[in-house]
């Protein structure tokens, strides 16, 4: 009778335990059972143009690069001198990953994202004033740490303000950007070397970037800090602040504060395969992309050698129509990974791209064994835009929302940096080495070991998802057991 009268008591009655009110008013409760507002879609954007800027820098600097190898000599004949400017910037991202990833976590998230639009104002300005190939390299280095410093700061804020059940795509949809970027890049290269065909334009096309740095500045001057990490901080009443700011909702922070973490911790026995999952399937991803990527429109005038060109502005203007023909399709690509997120999830994405950037790099690679023109041309792009379609439904915008989901609040950005200055790392020796291999062996072997590593990124992403899977069951399974004796010993002593 008794136990009758407690079931029907509705459970809103009872009063919540000390660890349930905290919860309650928690940052990450509120946010995640928050609506959108005019506020969040607005920082959505601010911080979206920062991905907007890296996918320009990556695309414009390949529609320049004939352009520098006539203004800059030198460049002609010296793959191990291109690569070194093509890898300038992503070098500097390896710095700017790992070291703004890691103040991300330790100053905030708002200092870092301003600091990413100081570099990119300051050096964007002075590379397109360079003087020699070296000081272009270094400029570039140097705007590269700022471009380096987005994918932390940037993953670990939207993370941390988006609703829970729209955080999946609209993570996605931040990213997208840099696709929208991309295309800008190739798209502003033509519009200005068609209106002016000279060799220097080039200091146009890497010199606008710093204007829409300005712009973009100022914006984030006025972004609120995450209240998730003013939470984790102890400054409770600033998070409760920056709360209302975003979702309009006035809440009392009770949220603990947090122990704080070290960098050490993501190489923990807790984290490591996530480290490695979230790590080197970027890293290999970035070596195909970016080997591919800045280079897209020097591949297009060597493997379309039968279309008759005047001088290089017209091979040029060519290269850049084809180049924006098959980039076009990393808009595609955005999405369907927006579209597809939830259904397919986001390993699967990432492990059908990788096949797919493959099997694409494989057809681009056979090409060269074609006699018919018009087949060549159908396979030659149908190879390009399979890479490119398959990288941004999954591998691209997947490699970057993954550490965002799986690392918790205390070392989400240091993660993230972490596994940003890997994929760098990568995207550095495929530009390295990517004007050596060409030269050496050639086009179809080059295209050959980019298809190789997309397989790797499919293969180690399969094998390290069963790995955690794996050791969560046997975590829970524990934990059961654990439960059971407690319950057998309590059935024994009653």
């Amino acid at each position: 009778m008794l136990q009758d009268q407690t079931t029907s008591v509705p459970p809103e009655q009872f009063p919540a335990s000390p660890t349930e009110t905290t919860k309650l008013h928690s940052p990450g409760y509120v946010i995640n059972h928050s609506e959108l507002t005019p506020k969040i879609w607005g920082l959505w954007l601010i911080t979206g143009a920062g991905f907007a800027l890296d996918g320009f820098d990556l695309f414009v600097i390949g529609i320049a690069f004939p352009l520098l190898m006539r203004y800059f000599p030198e460049l002609i004949g010296n793959p191990m001198l291109l690569g070194l400017l093509g890898a300038a910037a992503p070098i500097g991202a390896v710095v700017g990953a790992s070291v703004f990833g890691r103040l991300t976590d330790t100053l905030g998230r708002k200092i870092i994202s301003v600091m990413n639009m100081v570099f990119f104002i300051i050096f964007a300005t002075l590379s397109a004033l360079s003087w020699s190939v070296w000081s272009l390299i270094i400029f570039r280095f140097m705007a590269g740490i700022g471009m380096g410093g987005e994918y932390p700061v940037n993953s670990a804020y939207i993370a941390e303000i988006i609703p829970k059940k729209h955080r999946k795509k609209m993570q996605v949809g931040n990213f997208s950007f840099q696709a929208i970027g991309a295309v800008s890049g190739a798209l502003v290269g033509y519009i200005i070397l068609n209106a002016i065909p000279e060799m220097w334009t080039w200091r146009l096309m890497i010199g606008c970037q710093a204007v829409f740095s300005l712009v973009l500045f100022f914006f984030r001057l006025r972004m609120p800090e995450s209240s998730k990490w003013l939470a984790s901080q102890g400054r409770k009443d600033k998070a409760a602040a920056t709360l209302t700011i975003i979702t309009g909702d006035k809440r009392e922070i009770k949220e603990p504060h947090k122990k704080k973490s070290k960098f050490t911790d993501i190489f923990s026995q807790e984290y490591l395969k996530v480290t490695i999952l979230s790590s080197i399937p970027w890293f290999l991803m970035d070596i195909a992309f970016y080997g591919i990527g800045i280079f897209t429109p020097i591949i297009i005038t060597h493997l379309f050698k039968h279309v008759p060109m005047d001088n290089i502005i017209e091979r040029d203007i060519f290269s850049i129509k084809s180049t924006m023909l098959v980039e076009s399709f990393l808009l595609v690509g955005i999405l369907l990974a927006i579209l597809l997120i939830k259904r397919v999830g986001m390993m699967n994405l990432q492990v059908k791209g990788f096949w797919g950037m493959g099997i694409g790099m494989l057809i681009l690679m056979l090409t060269q064994f074609v006699p018919n023109q018009l087949l060549f041309n159908v396979l030659a792009f149908c190879g390009f835009i399979l890479f490119y379609l398959c990288l941004n439904a999954g591998p691209n915008p997947m490699s970057f929302l993954i550490p965002a989901r799986i690392f918790p609040t205390k070392i989400r950005a240091t993660g993230h940096g972490f596994s940003a200055a890997f994929a760098k790392a990568g995207a550095t020796l495929g530009i390295l080495f990517f004007p050596w291999m060409q030269l050496k062996f050639g086009v179809t072997f080059t295209v050959f070991l980019m298809a190789m590593v997309c397989f790797a990124g499919a293969i180690i992403t399969q094998v390290f998802v069963k790995l955690i899977i794996r050791d969560k069951r046997a975590v829970k399974l524990f934990e059961k057991a654990i439960q059971d004796k407690t319950k057998s010993k309590h059935a024994k002593t009653v």
